[in-house]
């Protein structure tokens, strides 16, 4: 079982501790601010209401999207829209606030636009994500916990794949039964029209304490965005999943279920800058009656120093029926740890 842990932890580290940036072309764009500041340096990308500029003199930069007052940038870029519209072009802005691209019709609030990042960027240039760690010990109960999560995310307008893993490892002096946990994702999102999207996921995870030593899970959903904005992120979808189940003590089996999902997230980089992402998954079995599970999770991270933060993760994981009758039917845990975005 720690065998399996340790691929799972393995996987984490690699993918987000090698996704050093390999891209780079001229600084040659100029980002105005409200209080009449210019900056120049090389557009990254716009995300989640932050624009990433890399400088010379400054290194790479986060700038918030609304005290952005006037962009330019000779380059060739990739926006999308609130609406889920894409545009492509050099950037102007003939007028505060508002952003000419390319030969479109017309100039665009900046408020509408979410999504931005340089034609031609390389694939390390277009991945972010974060990973934390914390670790705690008690010695009175001869209790040490060490905790990991990890995402990484590769975005494009029409497009989204992410990975993403977590992990809690328990050791006992005492040489008590053991409480791991972990869970690994590996999902592909494909947006259709302006705000529906079909979507795949592959996971694998396990939970000792609920008696499952592995369970391998495939599905599809199809989902809706409810928002898209510079502050907040939010979605819903319905779709199906098959898995097998590995039991603590017992046999494999296999399982059809539905899925009901419901995600949001949302960004204030008024200091304090604070993050806060919610996932919720509803799991009713259509082959074994009366079964249903519950995965919630959530976060609250907050920047330290540049792109150091500090994070609260929450968990809870519910199962009417587990794969060993013996096991408890419910898991919470609740974890601090310090963390790196990128």
């Amino acid at each position: 079982m720690m065998a399996r842990l340790r691929t799972i932890l393995g996987a984490i580290l690699l993918v987000t501790l090698a996704t050093t940036p390999a891209w780079a072309q001229p600084k040659t764009d100029v980002i105005t601010l409200a209080n009449g500041d210019r900056i120049t340096g090389e557009i990254i990308r716009l995300s989640r209401g932050r624009l990433e500029l890399k400088t010379d003199d400054a290194g790479t930069i986060y700038i918030e999207w609304d005290i952005v007052v006037r962009l330019q940038s000779i380059h060739q870029c990739e926006v999308e829209t609130s609406n889920r519209q894409r545009l492509y072009g050099a950037l102007t802005t003939p007028n505060d606030r508002r952003l000419q691209i390319g030969a479109a019709p017309m100039p665009l609030p900046l408020e509408d636009i979410t999504q931005m990042a340089p034609i031609g960027a390389g694939f390390w240039a277009k991945l972010e994500g974060s990973i934390d760690a914390g670790f705690s010990y008690t010695r009175s109960s001869g209790v040490a916990q060490t905790n990991l999560n990890g995402n990484v995310r590769y975005r494009r307008p029409e497009f989204m794949v992410h990975l993403s893993g977590s992990a809690t490892l328990t050791e006992q002096a005492d040489g008590a039964q053991a409480d791991d946990r972990a869970a690994i994702e590996l999902g592909y999102a494909r947006y259709r029209g302006q705000n529906w999207f079909i979507s795949g996921a592959t996971k694998f995870e396990n939970n000792e304490s609920l008696g499952l030593e592995l369970r391998s899970q495939i599905g599809a959903l199809l989902g809706r965005r409810l928002i898209s904005t510079n502050q907040a992120q939010m979605q819903t979808g319905a779709g199906i999943v098959a898995n097998d189940e590995q039991g603590v003590d017992t046999g494999a089996t296999q399982n059809v279920e539905g899925l009901l999902s419901f995600t949001t997230s949302y960004y204030d980089y008024d200091s304090p800058k604070t993050n806060l992402d919610f996932s919720f998954q509803y799991y009713p079995s259509l082959t074994n009656w009366g079964r249903q599970r519950v995965q919630l999770d959530t976060s609250v991270k907050q920047d330290l120093y540049k792109d150091l933060y500090a994070s609260v993760n929450v968990f809870f994981t519910f199962d009417s029926k587990p794969p060993n009758p013996s096991a408890a039917r419910s898991d919470l845990g609740v974890t601090f740890s310090l963390g790196w975005s990128f």
